[in-house]
């Protein structure tokens, strides 16, 4: 992979952790108001006892009030008592004083209706005052424990912003342009190939498009998405069942360019296949099979280390063209195999 690529691959998980880290930074006030919110029921329960209290005292003085000002009427009817002259104007006068009193009667009585509510009003207020100050102690311990992780977050965003800066000088200003052109745009700029995919949008890469990437010698870019695409060549490698003693049972396969074989180097496929590692190989200018190679309980990768290490990828197609091809590489195949390799 180019040192660049690599520096944008690192760069690209900076980014989005810090993009990750500025959203749920930003969110801190929403996640604060909304922790807030929380205690509106509990504050509306007490100022609702307060107020149905409040209003029961004011409608108990009414009500007194009431009763204050029909005694004040009895007192001025039996007053005009030594003034009447007749039966009637006497009947008339104890009827009112009558009224009045039923009146007092009932305002009295409401008074005591009221009293018998405003204890259980008390009781609703201590009641809600008590949940409010155990929700408030609660609120605080949210806010608190919202407001620590928000530092976390502000120091893992400082510390990935001034990674993401250093990162950037060591990359090429061009290159550095159209990477950050294309996270802008589709949220993430560099895609990782497996199994001849772009890993962003599920593209099947053209074989020469896999290979240029393959090769490493110069970014690619997806025809599908058009982000920058890097391939690993152990992330390609199939993943396959495992026995005791660590040997794989299902076959893999990759095809490689040995600079260290041949007259001028070969084409080589690795094969792991039910414990064994086979390793086959073709001379690149006449593909002449010229080694052939099985070694029982082991994994190319172990075995084959020394032939591996400066070997180059290879995008082969046609599966099981070691088994089709024994002796010798049709010379259309040679011709494909060799367009893969750099320029000398």
């Amino acid at each position: 992979m180019p040192t660049d690529l690599e520096k944008l691959v690192e760069l690209q998980q900076v980014d989005l952790e810090l993009a990750r880290l500025n959203t749920q930074l930003a969110a801190i006030p929403k996640t604060i108001a909304r922790i807030d919110a929380q205690l509106a029921s509990a504050r509306k329960r007490v100022e609702d006892a307060r107020a149905a209290i409040k209003a029961g005292e004011s409608a108990k003085r009414q009500h007194e009030q009431e009763i204050q000002s029909l005694n004040e009427r009895i007192l001025k009817f039996r007053g005009q008592s030594s003034s009447i002259k007749n039966n009637e104007q006497y009947k008339a006068l104890l009827s009112e004083i009558a009224h009045a009193e039923g009146e007092i009667a009932a305002n009295e009585e409401k008074i005591l209706e009221l009293l018998m509510k405003s204890d259980g009003l008390q009781t609703q207020l201590a009641t809600a005052e008590a949940a409010l100050k155990t929700e408030t102690a609660e609120v605080e311990l949210q806010k608190a424990a919202a407001e620590k992780a928000g530092d976390a977050d502000r120091a893992a965003a400082a510390k990935a912003q001034a990674r993401s800066q250093a990162i950037r000088k060591g990359v090429d200003e061009t290159l550095l342009a159209s990477y950050d052109r294309i996270l802008k745009s589709r949220g993430y700029a560099v895609a990782e190939v497996l199994d001849h995919r772009c890993t962003a949008c599920q593209f099947m890469l053209r074989p020469q498009v896999l290979s240029n990437v393959r090769a490493a010698l110069e970014v690619v870019l997806c025809d599908s998405c058009g982000r920058m695409m890097y391939y690993l060549p152990e992330h390609n490698v199939k993943t396959s069942t495992i026995n005791a003693t660590g040997i794989a049972h299902q076959a893999e396969r990759e095809w490689m360019f040995v600079p260290s074989m041949g007259t001028s180097g070969a084409f080589v496929v690795f094969i792991n296949h039910k414990g064994n590692a086979t390793m086959k190989a073709y001379d690149a200018m006449t593909g002449e099979a010229i080694a052939r190679r099985v070694e029982k309980n082991a994994i190319c990768q172990k075995i084959f280390a020394d032939e591996i290490r400066d070997a180059r990828n290879l995008f082969v197609d046609e599966p099981n063209l070691e088994d089709k091809y024994k002796e010798k590489l049709p010379i259309e195949i040679l011709d494909d195999l060799r367009h893969q390799l750099p320029k000398a």
